[in-house]
């Protein structure tokens, strides 16, 4: 195991949906509440393709059973428990987050996600939210890297640095997944502690909240490393929590977590859409057809804009030679330079030796004059 290295320490938190007390009102279907299908034209989106056979993994607290999910689930694994008991969701969070990403549908009762027909592979590296954080992301990374899939979901982090995570990023970038992860949320967070980890990660596509308005979220963590808005604002959700699952019961729910899960099912759909598309032009289809919000260009609000998932899957995009998140991280590298009084002296050092050079010259010119 790799030394650790914390550059900020603190209780590592779940990037957590933040559940809503509102009573649904009866007349409405879920497809009336589901108010971001219409807003991202998810029908439009799913004529095109529903994400057929794409593995998202889910590193949560684990997936339990549900109808809307039920058949959706792969296989995993849990680094809590035994091996097995990644069906086990004692908390609802990761749950949750399948369902937003991958639910059947089936009517209008039902959630639909993003990308219906793709696969939740669970990886469970926690048993509540309130004990999620970076201690089990870089094993939970590399297992699911190993294991097929094709984008990570990260509806969570904390403000911890674990040189370790930043190496299992690396690993799953150079193999060509797509890794997107939560910008944080204030309520767990104090002021001042900056986008978490890994969201903050050069390469990680991370994602903040927009409401119902496509305004940014005031309870979302806002920061450069922002990459993508979604909406994350009066959301319901499946609730597959143990003992208090409730079929046919949908809380309603806000996070950076649920805006997340959307982009990740986006990112299913864009690699079901274009199968042999490599990682990193997947990431500039997403950032580069986003609806510019807030000041001109990047911005910490938004990032780069809100998602816009019918034109990242018809858009003609051109190809990039990287991965543009690692190419934003990584400013042009300046000559050294030492500088005084705003003057730079590497300037004045090559002035200097051409003056000494000149003075050599017309030396030996003098010299060569006076005998002849």
């Amino acid at each position: 195991m790799r030394a650790v290295r914390k550059v900020a320490v603190l209780a590592a938190v779940l990037a957590a949906a933040q559940v809503v007390a509102v009573p649904p009102t009866w007349a409405e279907t879920m497809r009336d509440r589901e108010w971001y299908l219409q807003t991202l034209d998810v029908a439009a989106a799913q004529k095109i393709t529903a994400g057929d056979g794409v593995v998202v993994a889910v590193l949560d607290t684990g997936v339990g059973a549900h109808p809307d999910i039920d058949g959706q689930i792969l296989d995993g694994t849990s680094y809590i428990g035994e091996p097995g008991s990644f069906r086990t969701d004692n908390d609802g969070h990761g749950s949750s987050m399948a369902g937003v990403i991958a639910a059947k549908g089936g009517n209008a009762d039902h959630l639909l996600g993003i990308a219906p027909k793709s696969k939740i592979l669970p990886v469970r590296i926690a048993s509540s939210r309130s004990q999620m954080g970076p201690t089990n992301i870089p094993e939970g990374i590399r297992w699911a890297v190993d294991h097929g899939a094709k984008v990570i979901n990260l509806s969570t982090g904390g403000t911890v640095i674990d040189r370790t995570a930043e190496d299992a990023v690396r690993y799953a970038l150079d193999h060509d997944v797509v890794i997107v992860a939560g910008s944080g949320n204030t309520s767990q967070f104090p002021a001042g502690s900056g986008v978490i980890a890994p969201a903050r990660f050069p390469g990680v596509l991370a994602v903040s909240a927009v409401d119902r308005d496509g305004k940014a979220w005031d309870g979302a963590i806002r920061g450069p490393e922002v990459v993508l808005t979604a909406p994350g604002v009066a959301i319901p959700l499946i609730s597959a929590s143990g003992g208090n699952r409730v079929v046919g019961y949908y809380p309603t729910a806000n996070g950076t977590s649920i805006a997340t899960a959307v982009v990740s099912g986006a990112a299913a759909l864009i690699r079901a859409k274009y199968p042999q598309l490599p990682a990193k032009d997947v990431i500039q289809r997403l950032i580069s057809t986003a609806d510019d919000a807030g000041p001109p260009g990047r911005d910490p609000d938004y990032g780069y804009g809100r998602l816009n998932l019918v034109k990242a899957l018809t858009a003609d995009v051109a190809p990039v030679p990287a991965n543009p998140l690692l190419v934003a991280a990584s400013p042009t590298a300046a000559p050294t330079t030492a500088t005084g009084g705003g003057v730079n002296l590497l300037l004045v050092a090559a002035g200097a030796g051409f003056l000494i050079l000149l003075v050599a010259a017309l030396g030996g010119w003098l010299l060569l004059r006076r005998r002849a």
